[in-house]
């Protein structure tokens, strides 16, 4: 991404914060790359936004052939992502599923099969394009509710960046909503997920549950 001008310089910084990478891009804005596993663990709780972040974006990595992304998908971004920025008020900017498994006979992906003109090669790897979502466009809040406007992918650059170079189609790119409603000292939420300007799925109304000190 670099070599080709999507992202101006990357670094990183792992071994001495939680998140994992640091990328510079155009205008001097710095994107932090939060790397997960499957989405549908505990992990994804687990997350914190850096002071010095302009985007702040979690990467899934999850290689385990036998998981099943969709569902994956869903329970981390919409049920456990969700409800712990909400919570503690964290803005993701975005969410990417994707790794090196992705194309291959253990994790078959539909925007291959759909055309081999979609991949990008990269040395000895081809690549399918990246599963990438937009969060609501406010920062997440008890009081910031509902959180229906929609973020466009030119929002957040380095989302720009991943779709641009490669070969995302804009029909494929998910953005999601929240509903919220409090009825008495719980706080219950109704994401949604919309893709091509159709609801993809609608979620049941569910609490946020979070353990108190």
């Amino acid at each position: 991404m670099q070599d080709v001008g999507f992202i101006t310089e990357w670094e990183f910084d792992g071994e001495t914060n939680r998140h994992n990478y640091a990328v510079s891009l155009e205008a001097g804005r710095t994107a932090i790359t939060e790397l997960k596993g499957c989405l549908d663990g505990n992990n994804t709780n687990i997350f914190e936004r850096p002071s010095n972040a302009n985007e702040f974006i979690i990467w899934s990595i999850c290689t385990n052939t036998a998981a099943d992304l969709r569902h994956n998908a869903c329970t981390g971004i919409h049920i456990r992502q969700s409800a712990e920025s909400i919570s503690r008020e964290q803005c993701v900017d975005g969410m990417v599923i994707w790794d090196i498994v992705c194309g291959t006979i253990g994790g078959p992906c539909p925007k291959s099969v759909a055309g081999a003109d979609r991949e990008t090669i990269v040395g000895t790897y081809s690549l399918p394009p990246p599963r990438l979502y937009v969060p609501p466009s406010k920062n997440p809040s008890l009081r910031n509710y509902p959180l229906r406007g929609r973020k466009r992918l030119s929002d957040v650059q380095i989302l720009r960046a991943f779709n641009d170079c490669f070969q995302c189609m804009p029909k494929a790119i998910k953005y999601a909503s929240i509903d919220v409603a409090h009825r008495g000292a719980d706080t219950f939420r109704t994401p949604r997920i919309v893709r091509d300007d159709a609801l993809q799925r609608d979620f049941d109304l569910s609490a946020i549950r979070r353990s108190q000190p």
